[in-house]
């Protein structure tokens, strides 16, 4: 009979944790599965070895009992019961706990693929040997999940309206079934390298499939200047109006409204309308932008020349 060092299988010394031999039967479950390894001709063997040692070093009262082998299991492959063996793994000893309604009840790990449903099978004959002439029900109540698919990342240009007030937006998705057409709900204040997760939409696995995650881009609006969450416009004054002050009317992301330039306001200087920015979560602010008439008439330009002589103001 060949003997199975189920530490070995593991890549683990024999005084390891229980935590430690969970996370390494978890790592290698997902590094040795078939499905990750569909060129290896030996990787659903080895699959096999990493969950049957699992089965029995993952259960404290199982390892108990598979340690009771002693110095036997360093003979190598032959493996040769030690005396009395066949007391130490008798029915008394390996009895499952009864519940109150006295039906044997066993709870048996395995990883993604392992074939637990299939009886004997899913085991070496050095398992079999252990454990399954003691009147074992392989009544399977609790299985590994299998892994997910991979997550899958993709991009969506939103408008800037978009971003501001949130809404929908259709996308197609290419497969293998064929297209599949989702309504992708944008949140308010949606910015650029925000990530939407729609769940299950990404590549199929036996454990279900992963998601998929859609990078925002928000596309520029030449009429505004993102800054986070604010909002810069910029806003053309008359050299008059910049003189004497005026209102006028503000294109924003909910509308026109007026806004009053006071007297003797500069260029590049921000007038903020509170409130008023992305999603109402910043503010807009109106950038003074003072231009001058490139053709002027006769009379403007001696209205000028006159300005000239009788104003006091040095630029500084």
């Amino acid at each position: 009979m060949e003997y199975k060092d189920y530490y070995k299988i593991l890549g683990i010394e024999r005084n390891a944790s229980q935590e430690e031999i969970k996370k390494k039967y978890r790592k290698l479950a997902r590094t040795c599965h078939p499905d990750m390894c569909k060129n290896d001709p030996t990787a659903e063997k080895r699959f096999k070895e990493i969950n049957e040692a699992h089965e029995v070093l993952g259960d404290p009262e199982k390892r108990q009992r598979y340690d009771a082998l002693g110095n036997n299991w360093q003979e190598g492959q032959s493996f040769r019961p030690p005396p009395g063996f066949e007391n130490i793994f008798s029915e008394d000893m390996f009895s499952p706990k009864r519940g109150r309604t006295g039906a044997r009840s066993f709870s048996f790990e395995f990883g993604p693929g392992a074939q637990g449903g299939a009886g004997r099978g899913a085991f070496s004959d050095f398992f079999e040997s252990l454990f399954g002439d003691s009147g074992l029900d392989r009544q399977f109540e609790h299985r590994s999940p299998s892994p997910k698919g991979s997550d899958l990342e993709s991009e969506i240009t939103i408008s800037l309206q978009d971003a501001h007030r949130g809404g929908s937006k259709e996308i197609l998705l290419q497969g293998p079934g064929g297209e599949k057409r989702l309504n992708v709900k944008i949140p308010e204040n949606a910015y650029d390298g925000m990530k939407i997760r729609l769940a299950g939409q990404g590549n199929r696995g036996h454990g279900g499939s992963g998601d998929l995650y859609l990078k925002i881009k928000v596309n520029p609006d030449p009429r505004y200047k993102l800054e986070g969450s604010d909002i810069v416009v910029d806003i053309p004054v008359t050299p008059w109006d910049a003189a004497l002050g005026t209102t006028i009317e503000v294109e924003t992301l909910d509308g026109k409204l007026s806004l009053k330039i006071p007297p003797g306001v500069s260029s590049g200087q921000r007038l903020r309308l509170k409130g008023k920015g992305l999603a109402h979560k910043g503010d807009l602010f109106a950038q003074i932008r003072i231009v001058t008439p490139k053709r002027m008439s006769s009379e403007e330009k001696r209205l000028f020349a006159e300005l000239k002589k009788v104003s006091s103001f040095k630029a500084e």
